[in-house]
């Protein structure tokens, strides 16, 4: 079997076993997010059912009138629009005059009849909108309705707030970062020319004001940016600078950056609901804590393994952007003795550029275990390699 073929092969077994967890844990979570969803919206509409009791005992038009709340609250509404909009052509107006305070008796008069508008737009609105619920809740069932409305704002709540925490994790990586044609140029034009090879639109291209040599890639599309660190220049020459940039270049023609912000989602909204603050004396706490937790570590798992099989596919098509194996092979080498072992927690494994960083940020004392997020340097060394004598034989 040739090289190439048992990448694809380990690509699709690693894609499935990846898709299946995330799958069960995605699942899970929205099962887990739909029954709490689901009781605050009990809480909500006895909230609500109270509320509504409490405004039957208030003065209203519709209750002494054949006209029903219905029409009631859009009169209202139509009235204090009016009043709010046009009462400086029912009174005589100068630039002086206003509704509140007001200024002379017509316009008294006018504030008058605008509280008491507003007053039956809340009173009649909410009966109306109480009615139209009623209706709704007659016609359907009742209680699974608002079962299912509880459980779809939970989990879109939940979503939103993923989306935004992924928004933050960009705006962190990005932080102290500065533009690559003001300080470094030359890594800007050569980014933007392995770009055109992989026929994708050219990156923002960043430099990170850090020692520390690494490089990573985020976004996709015209957002995409791809940021290398000072360390990182300053230790590599300029053909291992080349290869480390068709890397990240690859990971943007393979949508690299999308698939793992998407496999990335639910582990983050696992973390969401572990309690940061638990109770030590707690034993609910420390169940609750234990069962997102578990959820989470399972989520990680699977996006350790399908992030293997994106970087040894990156690796591949960063050799064939380059048309030189030896070189990213070289680079690899040279960066992983220039790391030092660095102090990233497993608790902040998702806060962190662990998963598409060109190597993980603890090589020396994670190489190996189920949450890696990279093969074995050395392995990859190995297989780059290959690829240059396989390619030095044709």
């Amino acid at each position: 079997m040739t090289l190439g073929l048992r990448l694809r092969v380990s690509l699709l077994f690693r894609t499935a076993f990846a898709l299946c967890i995330l799958g069960v844990l995605t699942l899970v979570l929205s099962l887990i997010i739909s029954v709490f969803g689901a009781i605050f919206g009990f809480i909500v509409w006895g909230w609500l059912f109270r509320i509504y009791e409490f405004v039957l005992t208030m003065p209203r038009v519709s209750a002494v009138t054949p006209a029903p709340s219905t029409v009631m609250a859009p009169l209202a509404l139509l009235v204090l629009v009016g009043i709010v909009y046009g009462w400086e052509h029912i009174s005589p107006y100068t630039s002086a005059d206003t509704l509140l305070p007001p200024t002379d008796a017509v316009s008294a008069g006018l504030l008058v009849v605008a509280l008491g508008s507003l007053y039956l737009l809340v009173i009649e609105g909410i009966v109306a909108i109480a009615v139209a619920l009623s209706m709704a809740l007659t016609a359907l069932d009742g209680l699974l309705v608002v079962f299912l409305v509880g459980a779809v704002l939970a989990i879109a709540g939940t979503i939103g707030e993923v989306r935004h925490e992924i928004g933050d994790l960009r705006e962190n990586l990005l932080h102290e970062t500065v533009l690559a044609k003001d300080i470094a140029p030359e890594v800007e034009r050569t980014t933007h020319r392995l770009a055109q090879l992989a026929d994708v639109p050219p990156p923002e291209v960043r430099i990170a004001e850090t020692e520390r040599p690494e490089s990573f890639t985020i976004g996709t599309g015209t957002n995409a940016v791809v940021v290398v660190s000072g360390g990182l220049i300053n230790t590599l020459d300029e053909a291992e600078l080349e290869a480390v940039l068709a890397h990240e270049v690859s990971h943007l023609a393979n949508q690299d950056s999308r698939i793992m912000g998407a496999a990335l989602a639910p582990v983050l909204a696992a973390d969401d609901w572990i309690d940061q603050n638990p109770d030590d004396y707690d034993v609910g706490d420390w169940l609750w804590n234990r069962m997102f937790g578990g959820l989470k570590w399972f989520g990680q798992l699977g996006v350790a393994v399908f992030s293997r099989g994106r970087e040894l596919s990156a690796d591949t098509a960063a050799a064939t952007l380059t048309g030189s194996p030896s070189a990213l092979a070289s680079a690899l080498q040279r960066l992983d003795e220039e790391r030092r072992t660095p102090e990233t927690d497993l608790r902040e494994w998702e806060d962190s550029v662990t998963a598409i960083d060109i190597l993980p940020p603890s090589e020396r004392e994670g190489a190996t275990g189920p949450f890696r997020t990279h093969p074995s340097t050395d392995a990859r060394i190995e297989r780059l390699r290959r690829l240059a004598a396989d390619a030095e034989r044709e």
